[in-house]
């Protein structure tokens, strides 16, 4: 063997080996923690699609316990006693970072179930700004988050080739094999008050691991349409079937900066008995907001009165 290749496979087999060793104590140090820290900047633009499942179909993906402990609630519009609401989520940020490790761009897909929790609507400032989902499936362009999110307990599907790309008020999302989706998501674009926060809940015996996003700012775009076809296997294909669903509430979004928490607290206890009810809050607000035509909103803006009009 030609003495120079020798040596040029040596050291990229040594620098592969400190890589993997810097990210196996990178997630050991987040276990011992009881949290893993990721952070999402660099702008980042998602696309959300919301749309009402039969709770029949998505009862055999979820825990025994999940009624009691979780619930079903509504964004948007509120399910039905048969019905669920699943979430469908891509986002493409500049720069995603593992504890103090630059990882360049990334994109990720994740599906969901809304559940009735309410969690993530109590830590924010603002009432109704925040979700609880419970995660079905997520997938990611980056081998290093999704190897720290797997060795910290959540299952995480690597796909290099995980694309989301906006055109004007276009979207394309090639997020196969769990999804594609394309449409539109129409402005303008609106500030959202008080910021967002997103928890979504996975598994474990030590009690269920949550993901906990915080933004501080992002800006909302409400109109639009997004239509969503199912991969050729997983969670979205027994939900939605092969042929492409026009979701019921499309939402597109921007932020500058919205880390990721994991850890792992005890698991969820039963919901209190005014949970469900309570929980429809944020369902109540964006069923108001979806409701007011785009160009008033493009009147408020202009006329800089959107905080003061805000429907609560």
């Amino acid at each position: 063997m030609n003495p120079t290749f020798t040596k040029q496979l040596n050291s990229c087999c040594i620098g592969g080996c400190l890589i993997l060793a810097s990210l196996i104590g990178s997630v050991r140090q987040a276990r011992a923690s009881a949290n893993l820290q990721i952070g999402y900047s660099g702008g980042c633009h998602e696309s959300i699609g919301v749309t009402t499942v039969a709770r029949s179909a998505v009862m055999p993906l979820l825990p025994a316990d999940y009624g009691a402990r979780y619930g079903f609630g509504g964004f948007g519009s509120t399910p039905g006693p048969t019905e669920a609401q699943i979430i469908i989520r891509s986002v493409a940020c500049g720069n995603a970072s593992l504890d103090s490790m630059a990882l360049g761009p990334v994109v990720n897909s994740q599906i969901g179930v809304i559940s009735a929790r309410r969690d993530a609507e109590d830590s924010d400032a603002f009432a109704g700004n925040g979700i609880d989902n419970y995660l079905l499936e997520f997938a990611t362009s980056s081998a290093d988050i999704a190897a720290a999110m797997g060795a910290f307990g959540v299952a995480a599907t690597l796909d290099a080739d995980l694309s989301l790309v906006f055109s004007g008020d276009n979207v394309s999302n090639d997020s196969s094999p769990l999804f594609t989706a394309t449409g539109s998501h129409v402005g303008p674009s609106v500030a959202w008050p008080g910021g967002f926060i997103a928890n979504w809940w996975s598994p474990n015996a030590a009690g269920d691991i949550r993901s906990r996003q915080v933004i501080q700012a992002i800006n909302f775009r409400f109109g639009g349409g997004l239509t969503i076809s199912a991969g050729s296997a997983g969670p979205l294909l027994v939900l939605l079937g092969p042929a492409p669903v026009l979701v019921q509430v499309p939402l597109g979004g921007s932020f500058a900066d919205g880390p990721v928490t994991l850890s792992v607290p005890a698991a969820p206890g039963p919901l209190p008995i005014a949970g469900a009810a309570a929980a429809l809050t944020w369902s109540r607000r964006l069923r108001r907001r979806l409701a007011k035509p785009i160009l008033n909103d493009a009147i408020e803006a202009k006329a800089g009165g959107w905080a003061s009009t805000w429907p609560r």
